[in-house]
């Protein structure tokens, strides 16, 4: 049963902050137990309580906001145990604006950097124990995850070359589409940044000077997949200053496809401020593919110089990602950090995309700098996760803040990052929420306000945000369900003699195991019963009908099947 503190308690925290000035921010220590979780008031500045690293995968009670904080990844040099492999001192996820959860939220992937290997390591999305790794010869070099779970395994891919975009399965090790590309992508999918559209359809891949768009899964009037609808190359001068000088001051950063698949938005790295954070907007003719400048609204807030340039140029913003706007016809709006000096508005805005309207989402009052923001929220609309800077004495400083996306300053927050940055790129947290919302993940050294039982500042490890058990946020997207039939997990990964299977049923009915060959061949079959709806654990001998190669396992439920990869090394 979920703990309510006595109504009384909040009339007196009401009665306490009803007495101070609305001009100030109170610094206040307010107990856990007697604020709402997710902590929604805007204005209070919080101390932050010293906490201990946590254990792996030990769950442990933030007692600042009330939420519950779990690290995922392990203790450099340790061993991942069911997959073969160790912990690097580099474990964590990609970046921001990369869901790290594939669609149906039965996986998450992390790197695995600082010698650890395997280089990647997919994680079971809900208890994130390691599945597996990175398939022989993974082609996987600038990658998301397909966001429709219909295609749940699949990536799609720019490879190491920049000549080939692909959607690749991480289960099954097979490449299932391909398309050679017009231009050599040395952005592959946006620099890291990007991302396809929001059904997955289409994506936009660039180089320095060019850049193109895919139509991945052709809807009519167009033929349909294996027919393959690429755009005209479009030429990229960046901000149009110097034509005779491409690469000089104002450099391009990243290019990504709106969530609607309507607009392009290439965002510019420059030291300006006319060109830093700068945003020009191309619109996609949706018979063609084509893409040409957007006109905006000449009266749109911009910046400097650009100020009286309508042609595609924005307010500049930092650290973006895109999202549709529900309280605004699913609008494709921008959501960033305010970055065009002498401005005074909140340091988090957003950008209609349509037209370049700028709302501020927060007020600049006693407000810390914005890091990162993430809009990965995709089955939680209307909210955008964004990290802030620590700054003492500031509200939501070292915070990890959800911020309505209605202009209502509306704000969840959720756990302080506790990762000294300074120098250390890959320490900064880069909060990046499920796809429902329900969890955030971030990187974090826990190098700060530890109490003594620090992590090293150069050791890096994933952490992930939730809501403690009958807590409940508003707009929380629908409950990820389990699927009709799921293989949890398979350990070891490689294995000699013996693997160990998990899986997952919805309901009652015969089961049976097949392990099929590289070739396609089945080579063993078993009957595994009815065991009944829940979790289930079935061995799997090695005899001399599997030498050492790649095998499937394959599933079979009534009219379901799944299948899920296994090695076998040594004689």
């Amino acid at each position: 049963m979920t703990h309510r503190p006595p109504r009384l308690a909040f009339v007196v925290l009401f009665l306490f902050l009803a007495r101070v000035p609305a001009s100030a921010s109170p610094v206040v220590d307010v107990p856990s137990s007697l604020r709402p979780i997710p902590l929604t008031d805007g204005d209070l500045v919080l101390t932050i309580p010293s906490i201990g690293r946590p254990l792996l995968r030990l769950p442990m009670s933030d007692p600042a906001f009330g939420t519950v904080i779990t690290r995922i990844t392990g203790d450099t040099g340790t061993p991942l145990y069911s997959v073969a492999g160790t912990w690097g001192a580099d474990a964590r996820h990609a970046y921001s604006k990369q869901q790290p959860w594939n669609a149906d939220g039965t996986l998450l992937v992390v790197q695995n950097r600082g010698s650890g290997t395997p280089s990647k390591v997919f994680l079971d999305g809900t208890t994130y124990l390691p599945r597996f790794g990175p398939c022989a010869g993974d082609p996987l070099y600038d990658y998301r995850w397909h966001p429709a779970r219909a295609h749940a395994n699949t990536m799609i891919n720019v490879n190491s070359a920049g000549t080939e975009l692909m959607w690749y399965d991480v289960v099954t090790c097979t490449k299932t589409r391909s398309w050679p590309l017009p231009i050599t992508a040395s952005y592959g999918i946006g620099s890291g940044e990007g991302n396809p559209s929001n059904d997955g359809r289409f994506v936009c891949i660039a180089n320095a000077s060019q850049m193109v768009v895919v139509d991945m899964d052709p809807a009519p009037p167009y033929a349909p997949w294996p027919a393959r609808r690429v755009g005209p190359v479009c030429a990229l001068l960046p901000c149009g200053v110097n034509p005779s000088n491409p690469s000089g001051d104002c450099r391009i950063g990243n290019i990504s496809i709106s969530p609607s698949g309507r607009y392009v938005d290439v965002k510019f790295s420059a030291s300006s401020d006319t060109t830093q954070d700068l945003h020009r907007i191309y619109e996609v003719d949706p018979a063609t593919l084509a893409l040409h400048p957007h006109p905006m609204d000449v009266s749109a807030l911009r910046c400097g110089s650009f100020n009286a340039r309508a042609d595609g140029w924005t307010f500049p913003l930092k650290h973006a990602d895109m999202a549709l706007d529900p309280f605004d016809g699913n609008e494709d709006v921008l959501i960033g950090g305010r970055s065009c000096p002498g401005s005074s508005i909140g340091h988090v805005v957003k950008v209609r995309l349509k037209d370049g309207k700028v709302t501020a989402l927060t007020s600049p009052s006693n407000e810390p700098s914005f890091q990162h923001a993430s809009a990965r929220n995709l089955d939680r609309p209307g909210w955008v996760y964004v990290g802030f800077y620590r700054a003492v004495g500031k509200k939501f400083s070292d915070e990890i803040v959800a911020v309505k996306l209605d202009g209502s300053g509306s704000v969840e927050r959720y756990a302080h990052k506790r990762s000294t940055e300074s120098g250390c790129y890959r320490c900064e947290s880069h909060p990046v929420p499920s796809r429902d919302g329900r969890r955030i993940l971030f990187a974090s050294n826990w190098a700060a306000d530890c109490g003594g039982l620090c992590g090293a500042s150069s050791d890096i490890k994933d952490y992930v945000v939730s809501l403690p058990v009958g807590a409940v946020a508003a707009d929380f997207g629908p409950p990820p369900s389990e699927p009709a039939l799921a293989v949890r997990m398979v350990s070891p990964r490689p294995a000699v003699s013996r693997v160990l299977i998990e899986y997952a049923l919805p309901a009652d009915g015969p089961v049976h195991l097949d392990v099929i060959n590289a070739a396609g061949r089945r080579v063993r079959t078993r009957d595994l019963g009815s065991p009944g709806p829940g979790i289930h654990e079935a061995s799997l001998e090695r005899g001399r009908d599997l030498p050492a190669g790649v095998y499937w396992v394959r599933l079979t439920a009534g009219a379901s099947a799944v299948t899920e990869r296994i090695i076998f090394v040594g004689s």
